[in-house]
């Protein structure tokens, strides 16, 4: 198992705790504290009423309208050596900087960029464990439509090559043998646990990995090989047949005399299959698997 942060079980059980879309990229903000080695505790995300109150009490929250009673925002703070760093430093020198910014590309604001008044300041600091999803407004995370994060991975490239190259003896496409832990991976991850009754949530745990050694030594075929690609239905323009494959990932591109759209090849169709439930999820499109097989 590669290098985990020192919290983080509690990390991911507060991380549940969010609104959808903001639990969707927060997860992706913390798989980058995970693949850089930042270390940080996830202390709080959503918040009671009760508790927001004491807070204004004490004068640690100056509103009832904090975007924490809706599940929107989650208070972190830097761990070195297992110990909390509280002071701004921490915050805004190093790999915690680079975290922070790379949560404003996908969409927080950070508290650290307040002033006193709950305006922009980039000098002052005053919030800086603060991370908050405005998404579209105060409340208004209820159901998911951003793309939800791939399960919390904490393998290193190493063992994610070697899981993957088990998942094809198998009879499982990992959409590539790269060493990324991505949708291919884990779609052929929570193929096999269906299969073999595991509880599917596409990470490769302890009982997975168990499982998948057991096949192995009796030479099992879990997936049905051959070559799959998913197709969609019939966009208006070729532009927004582009725009369609850059969303779908799976090596997707337009069609070469059409405004399909095309994954690239899957060389089992539980893989397909997978892939076209997620895209249907995820996107619509009315998607369908093409076989290419003999």
């Amino acid at each position: 198992m590669s290098w985990v942060p020192t919290y983080h079980q509690r990390n991911l059980g507060n991380l549940d705790d969010l609104a959808p879309n903001t639990k969707a990229q927060a997860m992706k903000w913390y798989q980058y504290c995970l693949n850089n080695k930042i270390d940080v505790l996830i202390y709080e995300t959503i918040r009671t009423a009760a508790q927001q109150r004491e807070n204004i009490a004490k004068g640690a929250s100056r509103t009832m309208r904090s975007y924490h009673l809706v599940g929107q925002a989650l208070d972190f703070v830097p761990i070195v050596d297992g110990k909390a760093q509280w002071s701004v430093n921490a915050y805004v020198s190093g790999k915690v900087m680079g975290a922070i910014n790379y949560a404003k590309k996908l969409g927080f604001t950070w508290g650290g960029d307040w002033d006193s008044d709950g305006n922009w300041r980039d000098e002052t600091f005053l919030d800086s464990p603060h991370l908050q999803f405005n998404y579209k407004g105060y409340g208004t995370d209820k159901g998911l439509t951003v793309a939800a994060a791939a399960p919390i991975n904490v393998m290193s490239k190493e063992e994610t090559l070697a899981l993957q190259k088990k998942l094809i003896k198998l009879g499982l496409d990992t959409n590539g043998v790269d060493g990324i832990y991505g949708k291919g991976t884990t779609n052929a991850v929570m193929i096999l646990q269906r299969r073999t009754g595991l509880t599917i949530d596409g990470v490769a745990r302890k009982a997975t990995l168990a499982k998948i050694d057991e096949l192995l030594e009796k030479k099992s075929l879990v997936g049905t090989p051959g070559e799959f690609r998913v197709v969609t239905g019939t966009f208006g323009t070729p532009e927004a047949a582009e725009v369609a494959a850059k969303e779908i990932g799976f090596n997707a591109r337009k069609g070469a005399n059409d405004n399909r759209v095309y994954t690239g090849v899957f060389t089992s169709l539980e893989s397909a299959e997978e892939a076209r439930a997620l895209i249907a999820i995820e996107y619509g499109y009315n998607p369908r698997i093409k076989s290419y097989s003999a």
